[in-house]
């Protein structure tokens, strides 16, 4: 990312040393804060999420904001005592890009990055908030006014005020960044409470930017890191100014990290007479439903060599993937360590493009957590889904019937093995609190210590086809769109579904024309469905002949023909058995 220059001092002086001695990479602050932050933003997010309109009313900023920031605060966490600080910023930005969610998720990571970046440069608070800002601002391909970003700016901009009074007064010279923090905290707020009437979402919802509510609670938390930080300086060990209300911003109705968020979004929704929204907002079309947005959400990340850091890289995947899709944002860069990484988050009705985008950016390099899921199937029903395959031609099949789809190979790249993390993190982006894992390798299936819902159940499927009979087996109980109240979700046996399906399946592999006779083999009288995945590279007509062979075996049989985007002509047919 090209270094900025925060405006508040010259570009090659070196910064003045708080008065209080205490700075905001001193590594116990970094510790405490990030501890403090996510702890805030677990606490919240439900209350993020039922405001999230913006860009996408999928009712998961919250949630996305926490699980960023939870990778970055378990990095530091697992960082060795004599770590520093400004070691220990790098590490939690490195930590949030990788685990980085959603829209929001990869913004806060950019966000942090920057503020790793200045504190390296020995930069004060107002220089790492600013470079924070300007970092989060330049890697969205189209920002938008009243959102995080606002809120970041404000800070920003409020945190260089600051110092610069204190730099001018000699009344203010025992200003610290106490005092600069807090500024920049209610600057953020004051942005927040003002985002209703900048995006006209959020004025017809009646609420506020969800992504901007999340940076309010991370800016408290810095508050009050710093005003414990500024009281064991002052008073050693266990003084009390962390603990004292007086030292914390006035909440204005939003909370400080031990307040609570409830009062604003209330007072917001009762101004507007409009009732808190649940995966839509009142008045606002379904994303699937606006033609000028993408239905799938594609985000992966890029690995490559250090020498190829570079803006460059960054723009032009901004410019290629805005070119098929809305909600662009790449993040990272150089992670100082001989290799570059790098974020991107795209949503896109063309994910076939968007995936050839990923793969010629990463042809020097790798391409790992690629994750792909229907925006509007988020947190639909009890159970979620999350799919593992190396067909990228049925990723936006898979994910249209509802799973988080996790590509493992087959897109014209080396893509790095999944990791336990992979799939925690999948698990938690289908929003719901029990979930199905479908074709996960046994290597990535331990994913315990990371996971976030109350339940995960494992089922074999050894092929795509066991994927796609399973999907289909729980589309007929749980379609997308199943209203909230409809039915008891505990009463819900999913897996017990996909077993009784998964019995009924039979599974051949074979290779282009071969797949005829494999058919006429296979199909019988009591057949219902027969499944056939082909790869790019079998015969044109193949599935006409498909059709022939089945009408001739089993007339009243259902024929579901799926391209696997895969190269090769390799065949998967599956038959399904059952009372017609």
């Amino acid at each position: 990312m090209t270094d900025v220059d925060s405006g508040s001092r010259p570009a090659d002086s070196r910064p003045e040393p708080f008065p209080s001695g205490v700075r905001l990479e001193d590594p116990e602050f970094v510790r405490a804060w990030t501890r403090g932050a996510t702890a805030a933003l677990r606490r919240e997010r439900g209350a993020i999420d039922r405001v999230n309109v913006f860009p996408v009313a999928d009712a998961d900023t919250g949630t996305n904001l926490y699980l960023t920031l939870r990778e970055g605060d378990r990095a530091v966490a697992g960082a060795p005592a004599d770590t520093p600080g400004p070691q220990l910023l790098a590490i939690l930005a490195r930590a949030a890009l990788l685990g980085a969610r959603g829209n929001s998720g990869v913004i806060l990571s950019e966000w942090l990055r920057g503020l790793a970046v200045a504190a390296r440069r020995g930069g004060d608070a107002a220089d790492l908030l600013t470079r924070a800002a300007t970092s989060a601002r330049s890697a969205v391909a189209q920002p938008a006014e009243g959102t995080i970003l606002t809120a970041a700016d404000a800070a920003a901009a409020a945190a260089r005020a600051t110092e610069s009074r204190g730099g001018q007064n000699a009344a203010d010279a025992g200003a610290g960044p106490r005092e600069t923090v807090a500024a920049a905290a209610a600057a953020a707020r004051t942005a927040a409470r003002a985002s209703r009437d900048e995006l006209d979402a959020l004025r017809v919802a009646g609420v506020l930017d969800a992504g901007a509510l999340g940076l309010v609670l991370v800016l408290d938390a810095l508050v009050v890191a710093v005003s414990g930080a500024a009281a064991r300086e002052a008073d050693g060990p266990g003084g009390g100014l962390a603990d004292d209300p007086a030292t914390r911003p006035a909440s204005g109705g939003v909370s400080v990290v031990d307040g609570t968020m409830e009062s604003v979004n209330l007072d917001q929704l009762l101004d507007a007479g409009a009732p808190p929204p649940v995966t839509e907002a009142p008045g606002i079309e379904p994303h699937g439903a606006d033609a000028d947005a993408g239905a799938l959400e594609l985000m992966f990340v890029l690995s490559g060599p250090a020498e190829a850091a570079s803006e460059t890289v960054a723009a032009e995947l901004r410019a290629a993937l805005g070119a098929v899709g809305d909600s662009v944002v790449v993040v990272g860069g150089d992670a100082g360590n001989g290799t570059a990484v790098w974020q991107a988050h795209v949503h896109t009705d063309h994910l076939d493009q968007a995936l050839a985008i990923a793969a010629r950016a990463a042809r020097t390099g790798t391409l790992a957590q690629v994750h792909v899921r229907h925006l509007a199937a988020v947190g639909q029903h009890e159970w979620g889904v999350v799919a593992a395959t190396s067909a990228p031609g049925l990723a936006a099949e898979l994910a249209h019937a509802g799973a988080v789809v996790l590509l493992t190979g087959g897109v014209g790249a080396t893509v790095e093995a999944l990791t336990p993390e992979d799939v925690g993190r999948a698990a938690a982006s289908t929003g719901a609190r029990r979930v199905l894992l479908l074709g996960v390798p046994d290597e990535a299936a331990g994913v315990e210590a990371y996971l976030d819902v109350d339940e995960m159940v494992a089922v074999p499927t050894p092929t795509d086809v066991h994927a796609v009979v399973a999907l289909a087996a729980l589309g007929t109980l749980l379609p997308i769109g199943l209203p909230d109240g409809s039915g008891d979700p505990h009463d819900v046996d999913a897996h017990g579904t996909v077993v009784e399906a998964l019995a009924a399946l039979a599974v051949v592999a074979t290779r282009g024309a071969a797949a005829v006779d494999a058919l006429r083999e296979s199909a019988g009288a009591g057949t219902v469905v027969a499944t056939a995945l082909l790869d790019a590279d079998s015969p044109e007509d193949l599935p006409d002949r498909l059709a022939a062979v089945l009408a001739e075996r089993a007339p009243d049989a259902e024929l579901v023909v799926l391209a696997t985007g895969r190269p090769g002509d390799g065949v998967q047919l599956g038959t399904e058995e059952g009372d017609i």
